[in-house]
């Protein structure tokens, strides 16, 4: 039985290759960087998106319309995401609620409706629920969540008194109750840069020993990681702490699967193999 549930789940994780790649947040600045590069790579993708000109300006769309993948819907409201979601293979979540700050982090404040309470809890709920409902049971869910989520009141939590991390937290709790196939990808601080650049490191539950006043994760490598998870079935089932640093060799690519390999736990990298033994 234990071979059965294996082979079904990883048949089920390829099937979802050939089906489109569902990018929420697909205009923001990691989302464009994922859609396009996916793209690049051959992957059918759909992007959901709020405003078609910034999709035409960032995602290089033409009709920029559902005939080219381009989808207008907002989490907080399903009912404008089951279009995206019909016969879809894999969805990430690249939504995140985002405050306007006149000084950081006293005077910060999110537009109504746009709490993180609103987007990155309901609204990935939203999601989710769309994607079950539209392309079935078994496929998997892909999360860029944010470091630092298991510390509580930190100062992203108190711009706008948002508690933006206690709210992601919530949702990856959601993600991995699901019974989907799951992968949380949880970031360092990110900023722009080329990619592979740096050598890209993981870990887990905010215990490394990272300065993040100096360390950050380029949007563009955040993009290739994400990549990578679509395109390598088996990176399924990690919650993880992602950054880079200027100290070692670059990772390139080649390299992203033996990267998410090491996300694991070690009963994790053991558990397949016991399975496939009984």
């Amino acid at each position: 039985m234990a071979l059965v549930r294996v082979l079904v789940s990883f048949s089920c994780l390829t099937a979802a290759l050939a089906a489109p790649v569902v990018i929420s947040g697909a205009t923001g600045r990691t989302g464009a960087h994922t859609y396009n590069l996916l793209k690049s790579h051959g992957v059918s993708v759909r992007a959901i998106v709020r405003n078609t000109t910034k999709a035409k300006e960032v995602l290089g769309c033409t009709k920029c319309d559902e005939s080219e993948g381009i989808f207008v819907g907002d989490v907080t409201k399903p009912e404008t995401l089951t279009g995206a979601m019909q016969g879809a293979g894999t969805l990430i979540i690249l939504t995140s609620a985002f405050p306007i700050c006149a000084s950081y982090p006293s005077d910060c404040k999110y537009a109504k409706g746009g709490y993180p309470v609103d987007v990155d809890f309901n609204g990935g709920k939203n999601q989710v629920q769309a994607f079950v409902k539209g392309a079935g049971a078994l496929k998997p869910v892909i999360m860029v969540s944010a470091g630092g989520t298991t510390k509580p009141d930190t100062n992203l939590d108190k711009m706008g008194n948002g508690q933006i991390g206690f709210y992601k937290l919530n949702m990856e709790s959601f993600l991995m109750a699901s019974g989907l196939p799951f992968t949380i990808v949880k970031p360092c601080g990110l900023g722009e840069g080329e990619p592979a650049k740096q050598k890209l490191e993981v870990g887990h539950d905010d215990t490394e020993p990272w300065d993040l006043a100096y360390q950050q994760l380029a949007r563009s490598d955040l993009a290739r990681v994400v990549a990578a998870v679509v395109e390598k079935p088996q990176a399924t089932n990690l919650r993880f702490d992602l950054c880079s640093t200027n100290l070692g060799t670059p990772t390139p690519d080649a390299d992203l699967p033996a990267l998410l390999n090491s996300a694991k736990y070690p009963w994790q990298k053991v558990s397949i193999l016991l399975e496939l033994a009984l």
